[in-house]
This record gives structure tokens, sequence and C-alpha cells, in this order.
């Protein structure tokens, strides 16, 4: 199940695709979801978090709610056999809340050395997704829009 974009980018600015209003970001629950919670050893996945996260997506869309899902390295992630199983932890939590409207997209966190490898791979199948990144200036708030 493929779901349309809500949202887009221009100018590094969020966007709803149905009345090309602006949206302010600060508006958008963020979410942590440690790595090794999903992960629970190599290529198992706690399906039970899973669901969990799911539900509470799913209720967010009864308010029209959205949630930036923010990916957190609680475990190293040094090496490309690291980043890649990085990747494809979210990937999988992407799979198990595909059919949640309330994802406005991802976090791309500072320690992730190929984002555009995490894009990517996302987007093969959740092409709604926008990532976010956190302004440049550690004192900023300010979300930048890829």
């Amino acid at each position: 199940m493929k779901l349309d974009p809500i949202f887009t980018v221009k100018n590094k600015k969020l966007y709803t695709i149905s009345d090309n209003s602006e949206v302010d970001t600060a508006t958008l629950k963020r979410i942590d979801i440690l790595w090794s919670t999903v992960e629970l050893d190599e290529e198992i996945y706690n399906e039970e978090f899973l669901a969990q996260l799911r539900d509470q997506l799913k209720a967010m869309e009864e308010t029209n709610t959205f949630a930036v899902l923010v990916p957190v390295a609680d475990k190293p992630l040094d090496t490309p056999e690291q980043e890649e199983a990085f990747i494809n932890t979210y990937n999988h939590t992407a799979r198990r809340v595909k059919d949640c409207t309330s994802v406005a997209g991802f976090e791309l966190i500072p320690q992730l050395k190929d984002k555009q490898a995490f894009m990517d791979t996302l987007a093969k199948k959740h092409a709604q997704y926008v990532y976010f990144t956190k302004a440049e200036n550690p004192l900023s708030d300010d979300i930048v829009l890829y």
C-alpha cells in the first residue's frame, strides 16, 4: 500500500500539498525511536513495540496530528555494516507503519554518514516521506528540510 504524499518541501519550508499552505514544523510531534528498541538482534525486530508505535500513529490520524519519526543511534554507528543495519532497522519500521498517514517523515541524524542511502532505501516503498534535520547551529531549534 503506497500512500500519496501530504507534504512537499519548497525552499526548505514545509507545505501541505492539498492547499499549498506553509506548515509550522513546530506543530509536528517528534517521536524518538531507539535503534536498540527496534532491532533486538541482527535482523530481529521488536514487532510488539512497532505495533504499539503504529497504534499511536493511527490515534494521531483522528486528531489530524502529524509526526516526525526520529531514529536514535544508541548503538555504534561507525562502520558501513552498522550503517546498513541502522538503515534496515528504520526501513523495517517504515514498513510497519506504512499505512499511517500521520507520519510526515523521518529525521536524518548527524551520526548517519550516508543520509542519501537512508532516504533512497525508504523511498523505494515510502515516497511520501519528507526528511528533516536539525539546523547546524546547535542553539537553534530550526528544522531544515530535504
